[in-house]
């Protein structure tokens, strides 16, 4: 995602969409009451008074919308902003008419909001730098061959190639695990150098047979500083044509959507279990846990973005104090898809829950 321009006094921000991601970001940004600027098509009627003569054709045109409705299509890959038609061209449009925006890659929008919230702020800045940086670096491997691949919004490049000779004798099982020791270190020394050069989210270590599970072990072993998570996964082939197997079956997505859905069931999970224990380390609902953030007690503030999009603007508001309370005592704010059911957990306890450091006096 790329912020075009920024005029926070008159609420406006201005975005270009650039990745998928940036899809479900966009979803999260745009509230009912929200006025949208777009560049859009609109089916208009042309040719003489007479209905007879006249033809129904789409004509590019400028529109400002009050937005009624967000959906998230995710399978046709965009996002649909419903509203009332504020301002257009008077001779093609009609004012207080309906209009749906088709937002998708590629697309550039002006966001108008009374107030933007902090976690908005942050998301769009959590978006530009995901927009900047490599997602994921994919590792093709069997017997021997090896090739790094950087994959991110700009495509697949490829970064690095290792190839080594693998003792093949009969009965020397010795000498083929030294060589493939051998092999493992310098496909490991140049991970490592990518990580140096490159901000790494994922590491996708793929191939045909089981050298890719006994490399991913090696490479937990290295005790490589900040390793990001590594995911195994299976392809029919290495090198580029493995890549493009990867990218083609969507396993890069899935697997970092993976990667956060576990974290955000550990985190629920983990308050389910606080608050069975009565331990005191768990929190939900608006007055508990708005307590837990004024005592500075909260090290996982979990809000689930039903929550977040149907709050109105007070509640909004309220949140985002919250919020920020809580991120100046060093906790975390996670926002929780209800899409899985840890979310539907979490929504079921009122979309609310903090996960505390230390036990607090509420009575």
């Amino acid at each position: 995602m790329k912020v075009l321009k920024r005029n926070l006094k008159e609420g406006k921000i201005t975005l270009k969409i650039e990745v998928l991601d940036d899809l479900w970001h966009l979803y999260n940004l745009v509230s009912p009451g929200d006025t949208v600027v777009s560049r859009t098509t609109r089916r208009v009627k042309v040719g003489d008074d007479d209905a007879r003569k006249q033809d129904s054709v789409r004509k590019p045109m400028t529109l400002v919308l009050k937005i009624d409705d967000v959906m998230f299509h995710a399978f046709s890959n965009r996002v649909r902003l419903k509203g009332v038609i504020l301002e257009g061209p008077g001779d093609l449009v009609n004012i207080g008419s309906y209009h749906t925006f088709n937002v998708e890659q590629g697309s550039t929008l002006t966001i108008i909001k009374e107030h933007w919230p902090n976690f908005m702020l942050e998301r769009i800045k959590e978006a530009e730098k995901t927009g900047q940086s490599s997602v994921c670096l994919l590792v093709t491997i069997e017997d021997g061959i090896a090739e790094l691949f950087l994959v991110a919004d700009f495509g697949i490049r490829e970064a690095v190639r290792v190839r080594t000779s693998i003792s093949r004798k009969r009965s020397d099982q010795k000498a083929y695990d030294a060589t493939m020791r051998d092999f493992f270190s310098s496909v490991g020394v140049a991970i490592r150098s990518q990580l140096e050069q490159n901000e790494i989210a994922i590491i996708l270590i793929v191939g045909p047979g089981f050298v890719k599970d006994h490399f991913s072990e090696f490479l937990r072993g290295m005790k490589i500083k900040e390793l990001p998570p590594v995911v195994v996964e299976s392809s029919n082939s290495i090198g580029y044509p493995g890549a493009k197997e990867i990218l083609f079956r969507g396993v890069i997505s899935k697997a970092i959507e993976g990667l956060k859905l576990e974290v955000e069931t550990q985190l629920i999970e983990g308050l389910i279990e606080h608050i069975a224990k009565g331990d005191g380390l768990g929190a939900y609902g608006d007055k508990e846990v708005k307590a837990a953030v004024d005592y500075g007690a909260v090290e996982h503030l979990l809000i689930t973005d039903k929550k977040l999009r149907e709050g109105d603007h007070d509640q909004r508001r309220w949140m985002d104090n919250l919020i920020r309370n809580t991120e100046k005592t060093r906790g975390q704010f996670h926002i929780v898809s209800t899409d899985h059911p840890a979310g539907d957990q979490l929504q079921n306890l009122g979309g609310f829950g903090a996960i505390l450091r230390f036990r607090i006096d509420q009575s």
